[in-house]
């Protein structure tokens, strides 16, 4: 399965992610408005295809193409959120996550190296959709199989990636992030990858108080700020090794937004809009194989 790329993806995310999120204009210091406002430097491209480059290389060794070829096309449908659908879904929003992330680090990478916003959007949203396409494309010749809904969720995460830092409001009331905690089939290592451990991890998107505050034209600080609520989905007991109870929840969740605890602009601040801290959270679920609605809290959500 072509999720497997969301390892490579994430080496290459735990370095420029910090650095994803962008500072308003205004803020910026004379030093860095000269850099953003000189003419484009080509040099952006190269950085972004050799990171493309690389994935796809570093994604054929770990994939095993080179057995795993077939010479055949094949697509395979995985059913999408269904009950029997692998890993419940959950590895689309996967997709989508990293995806965004890649986008939102791209588009640095080219606003940095003095790139329009219009322009850097394009860049940062067009190679990482590319290239999402042709590596589901090299999955379909192996026993893999290519997979259309992967596809979809590469471009709705690079899409949504792209669309939030081209509305800096919208940017700053909504944003996707992910939420991980090992589980037991990583502890036992039954799932030696943790970016597909899926029974640790929580996908939200979110709705930050703060932005929200902002949109409706409420000046004043509130209380509202240090609160996000979001929509969060997640999966359990899909390993497909043991013969789990498998879970798939989706609900309203209400969380701590962690973003008004660091300096604007900050590493830390970036870190925490992208990574949903674990036991920060609690939210009503409906767990959809048997239509059982619940309060559920840290304890409970990763407690797998």
């Amino acid at each position: 399965m072509s999720i497997k790329l969301i390892k490579t993806v994430i080496c290459f995310m735990s370095v420029t992610l910090l650095f994803s999120q962008s500072i308003p204009f205004s803020e910026l210091n004379s030093k860095e408005k000269k850099i953003i406002t000189r003419q484009p430097d080509p040099r952006a491209h190269y950085y972004s295809m050799a990171v493309q480059g690389g994935i796809i290389i570093a994604g054929a060794i770990f994939w095993n193409y080179s057995e795993r070829w077939t010479g055949e096309f094949g697509i395979e449908n995985e059913g999408w959120f269904g009950k029997e659908s692998y890993n419940g879904g959950a590895d689309k929003l996967g997709h989508a996550y990293t995806w965004c992330l890649l986008t939102r680090a791209l588009i640095h990478n080219y606003e940095r190296h003095g790139f329009s916003r219009k322009s850097s959007a394009f860049w940062g949203f067009s190679i990482p959709a590319f290239n999402g396409v042709i590596i589901e494309i090299l999955d379909g010749y192996t026993d893999y199989n290519a997979s259309t809904e992967d596809i979809l969720f590469n471009l709705l995460g690079s899409g949504l990636g792209a669309y939030l830092y081209l509305n800096p409001k919208l940017d700053e009331m909504i944003h996707l992030d992910w939420s991980y905690l090992p589980s037991s089939d990583f502890t036992k290592n039954i799932k030696r990858d943790f970016t597909t451990d899926y029974a640790g991890q929580v996908f939200t998107l979110e709705l930050n108080g703060k932005g929200a505050r902002k949109i409706l034209k409420y000046d004043h600080p509130s209380a509202i700020d240090y609160l996000q609520l979001g929509f969060s989905y997640y999966s359990r007991g899909y390993s497909g090794e043991l013969n789990t109870k498998k879970q798939r929840f989706a609900g309203i969740s209400l969380g701590i937004n962690l973003q008004e605890f660091f300096k604007e602009g900050s590493s830390a601040r970036t870190f925490v809009k992208y990574f949903k801290v674990p036991y920060s959270f609690t939210g009503i679920f409906r767990e959809l194989n048997t239509n059982q609605t619940e309060i559920q809290t840290g304890n409970t959500v990763f407690n797998y």
